[in-house]
């Protein structure tokens, strides 16, 4: 088995929490921790740290002035194709990405002497009349603070599985059902909470 999408490796985890052993059962098993606590972390940050290709289609943005930014719900990178509405597609000297100075882009505004502005398709449609292709994330590479924030919620999933928890005490119920104090270990909450994306 291997990892998809995993914000740390199976190297790394082992390295981490110590383990020496070899045996692909649970080499199997921690690459499964990884994959898990990778995806709880673009679930609470409601992003992602790896590049995916994607094509989104989005609405003609209403109520702003002069009608030019179009504000996005996901992280962009780099952009293929632009296609705003009946205006067909545009290019890059017709558009801004924004942040200007920064990534991920969050928006993307026309430019004042482009002339145009955010329109609906040639039968008068505006819902998913413009077309963003491109590169979507917040990063093409793993943060080294993401990574860390892995390792840690991993860890933490190893030791719930044998009753133990880094944030506490774990309890027991008469039914032999585990309760651990924390879901994600505060650390690593920290440090997700720096990247949660409020839009």
């Amino acid at each position: 088995m291997a990892i998809t999408n995993g914000y740390c490796s199976l190297t790394e985890l082992k390295a981490y929490a110590t383990i020496s052993t070899t045996d692909a059962t649970d080499d199997g098993a921690l690459e499964d921790l990884v994959e898990a606590a990778s995806r709880v972390i673009d679930d609470v940050t409601r992003r992602t740290f790896y590049a995916r290709i994607e094509t989104k289609y989005y609405n003609v943005p209403s109520g702003q002035a002069n009608n030019k930014i179009l504000y996005l719900d996901d992280d962009l990178l780099t952009v293929t194709t632009l296609t705003n509405g009946s205006y067909g597609t545009l290019t890059s000297a017709q558009y801004w990405l924004l942040p200007r100075n920064s990534t991920a882009k969050w928006a993307v505004e026309l430019r004042p002497s482009s002339g145009i502005t955010w329109t609906s398709d040639t039968a008068g449609d505006s819902q998913g009349a413009i077309t963003i292709a491109g590169t979507w994330g917040y990063s093409t590479t793993t943060p080294d603070d993401i990574k860390q924030a892995c390792l840690m919620i991993a860890r933490s999933y190893m030791f719930k599985r044998d009753g133990q928890s880094v944030e506490g005490i774990a309890q027991v119920t008469g039914a032999g059902m585990v309760i651990s104090p924390a879901e994600i270990p505060r650390e690593a909450a920290i440090i997700l909470n720096s990247y949660r994306r409020l839009l």
